[in-house]
């Protein structure tokens, strides 16, 4: 055997570890955030947080780079493994390094020269200096090579669905960052300070990856010159297609604030993060549970077991529906009272962007399942006929708003893309695959909707009172939650399988379906 036998388990328990260890991620992810951006804006300003902002969207942006090739690798190293071939292995990974060393390469070269004309037009109203914007562009560059680094080594533990290996560095670079750019920013380096502590967690975080790695797979040498040029010519026929997806959520999440930047400065720009950021990090949140549908709809689809394939799309939808609806209603009900507990009653305008964009990324999220399961397939052309339009709307949209309306304007052109984008995805995922939207809506999203809308009508009707401490907030939140689940329970909302596969997971399971059972 190639591979360490526990890794060849059933994919319902894989999914199970991957999606329990998700959420563990979320929870010590989570609040980071948080915690992080009331610290920055008492330290550093408004200005200083634009400026970071503006740093990270470009550091953010790097993903772009990746051309669609780690969702790529993640689906071949799947494939190659259920079929137990170490040659193919072997040349996907030198390929894989090869060509991320290249992009490493070029995009960092490419920033670096065009560092005067970004630090010129990116960075109007920022209190920092002209040479000190350019000796945080210049560090923001190392920051974005060891990310593009890291992408070929995260798709082996992607592909080999231990997506609890990924979760636990994707935490450690997360959590390891947020600690030492807050320590940076106690000793008085201010914007300075947060970038060290980013530049040395992502250090640290591509380091433990090489580790994991050669642990993982042995037998598989990680050498660039091992690269295989027939290899490329399969992968980038498959990535060049995923990528219009990718950077369709790439320039959606951080186009606006560039532009906001350019036409209205960074204080705006800062604004905006605040309000997308934590709405994408709830998103995030929920859509970590979602991540091991890719490579368990690889695996499937090697195997060809259609009827698995539609099962795993249904059940995808029936529990994002379950964690995704009442989390992001709950939010955009309390949205004002967030905002002013978290930064302040001074940035309290910043609630109403949050709560359109909650409900944006909601609906954006929902095309999650079948853009996965159709990637698993090897069919991308849904997701890029809906990335090409969602770029296609969002860039002009967003230019002529923000120039006219600011901060706003940033607002309507993300929503106006993001809503239209997802449906057209929806239409065509539906018509292509001829599954029910009926179906769907019914078995999945109508009883968790039926559920939030009676509690947040008796909310209106009897519980108006604002909620002013964080110990509210988060009671509030624990009797919504509860009653929630109440509702779920009691309309029978999970079948035998769910309690089967929750009994073996949870023990706990089983005392609730005794109640369920005999109510």
């Amino acid at each position: 055997m190639i591979f360490h036998p526990e890794e060849e388990k059933p994919i319902g328990t894989k999914i199970i570890r991957n999606a329990a260890s998700g959420a563990l991620r979320v929870l010590l992810v989570a609040p980071v955030p948080f915690l992080l951006t009331p610290l920055i804006l008492h330290k550093v300003g408004a200005q200083g947080y634009g400026t970071w902002a503006v740093l990270m969207a470009i550091s953010n942006l790097s993903s772009l780079s990746d051309i669609g090739l780690l969702g790529t690798l993640s689906k071949y190293v799947a494939e190659y493994h259920a079929k137990q071939d170490l040659a193919a292995l072997n040349r996907l990974m030198g390929t894989g390094l090869a060509v991320f060393g290249l992009i490493a390469v070029l995009a960092v070269s490419l920033l670096w020269l065009a560092s005067d004309v970004a630090v010129n037009f990116l960075f109007r109203g920022s209190a920092a200096a002209p040479a000190e914007l350019r000796w945080l562009f210049s560090g923001t560059l190392i920051l974005v090579g060891l990310n593009i680094l890291t992408f070929p080594l995260s798709s082996v533990t992607s592909g080999l669905q231990r997506l609890d290996l990924t979760n636990l560095l994707t935490s450690v670079n997360v959590v390891g960052g947020a600690v030492m750019g807050a320590a940076g920013l106690f000793a008085g380096k201010g914007v300075r300070g947060l970038l060290y502590g980013n530049i040395f967690s992502a250090g640290l975080t591509l380091a433990l990856y090489v580790g994991l790695v050669r642990r993982l797979l042995p037998h598989v040498r990680l050498s660039p010159w091992q690269a295989d040029a027939q290899e490329a010519k399969k992968v980038f026929r498959f990535s060049s297609q995923l990528y219009v997806t990718q950077a369709a959520v790439a320039i959606q999440n951080q186009f606006e604030k560039l532009v906001l930047a350019f036409f209205v400065g960074v204080s705006a720009a800062g604004w905006y993060d605040i309000a997308s950021d934590i709405a994408a990090k709830i998103r995030n949140a929920v859509s970590v549970l979602l991540n091991p549908i890719l490579p368990a709809a690889s695996e499937l689809n090697a195997r060809g077991d259609r009827r698995k394939l539609i099962d795993l799309f249904y059940r995808a939808h029936k529990y994002l529906a379950c964690v995704a609806v009442p989390l992001f209603f709950y939010f955009v009900t309390v949205s004002r009272s967030f905002v002013n507990l978290w930064i302040g009653p001074a940035l309290g305008f910043v609630a109403t962007p949050f709560a359109v964009l909650l409900l944006v990324n909601l609906l954006n999220l929902a095309t999650a399942p079948g853009f996965m399961i159709f990637a698993g397939q090897g069919r991308l052309r849904p997701g890029i006929y809906s990335g090409l339009l969602g770029i296609g709307l969002n860039v002009p949209l967003s230019i002529g708003l923000i120039y006219f309306f600011g901060f706003r304007g940033a607002v309507i052109g993300t929503s106006i893309s993001m809503v239209t984008a997802s449906f057209f995805f929806m239409y065509l995922f539906h018509r292509l695959t001829g599954n029910s939207a009926g179906k769907l809506v019914k078995e999945a999203y109508f009883k968790p909707l039926l559920c939030v809308a009676v509690l947040l009508t008796a909310k209106f009707l009897f519980f108006r009172a604002s909620l002013h401490t964080w110990l509210q907030l988060f009671l509030g939140g624990v009797i919504f939650l509860a009653l929630y689940t109440a509702g779920l329970l009691l309309t029978k909302f999970f079948d035998r399988y769910d309690w089967m596969k929750a009994r073996s997971a949870l023990p706990i399971a089983r005392i609730n379906r005794r109640i369920v059972s005999s109510a």
